[in-house]
C-alpha cells in the first residue's frame, strides 16, 4: 500500500513538468485539467494517510508526549527529591560542624581545666620546696649556731682554765657550761 502511494505521488509530481513541457508552458503555468487530478491525487494520498498513517503517527506522537510528560514529572520528583536531600546534607553539615564545634570548644576547656590543674600542682610542690628549704635552712642555721656555742664554751673554758691555772671539777664544769649557753642564747635569741 505505501508503494503504490508513494508511486501515485511521484507520478503527479513527474507528470506536472513533462506535461508542462509538451504545452509549452513554464514551471507557473495553470492547467486545470491538471490541477483538478493533482488535487483528487492530494485528497486520495490525504484520505489512505488519514486512514492508515496518521492515527499511527499521532499515536507515536502522543506516546512521545506522554512519556515526556512522565520525564517531565519524574525530572520534577527528582529534583524535588535532590532538593530535599540537598537541605538535608546542609542540616548534617551544620549539626556535624556545631557538633565538632562543641567537641572542640569542651576539649579546649578539658585542656585549660588539665592545665590549671597542672599549675596548681606544680605551685604546691614549688610552696612546698620552699617550706622545706626554709625548715632544713633554720634546722642548719640552729645547727650551726649549737656548735658554736658549744665550740665557744670549750675555747672560753680553755681560756679560763689557761687564766686560772687549775683544772675544774666535773660540777663547776657544767655549770659553767650552763652559765656560757644561757649568755650566748640570750644573744642568738634576740637576733
Amino acid at each position: 500500500m505505501r508503494r503504490s502511494l508513494f508511486a501515485a505521488t511521484a507520478l503527479a509530481f513527474a507528470a506536472t513538468p513533462l506535461h508542462a513541457a509538451e504545452e509549452g508552458g513554464g514551471l507557473l503555468s495553470v492547467n486545470p485539467g491538471l490541477t483538478i487530478w493533482t488535487i483528487i491525487i492530494f485528497l486520495i494520498v490525504l484520505a489512505v494517510l488519514s486512514k492508515f498513517a496518521y492515527p499511527r503517527i499521532l499515536g507515536a506522537v502522543e506516546a512521545r508526549e506522554a512519556h515526556i510528560a512522565q520525564l517531565t514529572l519524574a525530572a520534577e520528583r527528582d529534583r524535588e527529591e535532590a532538593a530535599a536531600l540537598a537541605a538535608e546534607n546542609r542540616r548534617l553539615v551544620e549539626e556535624t560542624r556545631a557538633r565538632v564545634h562543641g567537641a572542640v570548644e569542651e576539649a579546649r576547656g578539658q585542656a585549660e581545666k588539665m592545665r590549671a590543674e597542672v599549675m596548681d600542682a606544680a605551685n604546691r610542690e614549688r610552696q612546698e620546696m620552699l617550706e622545706r628549704a626554709r625548715r632544713d635552712i633554720v634546722s642548719e642555721r640552729e645547727m650551726a649556731l649549737d656548735t658554736v656555742r658549744r665550740d665557744a664554751v670549750v675555747l672560753a673554758m680553755a681560756a679560763a682554765e689557761k687564766l686560772v691555772r687549775r683544772s675544774l671539777d666535773t660540777e663547776d664544769n657544767r655549770r659553767l657550761v650552763r652559765e656560757s649557753l644561757a649568755q650566748m642564747g640570750a644573744p642568738a635569741a634576740r637576733a
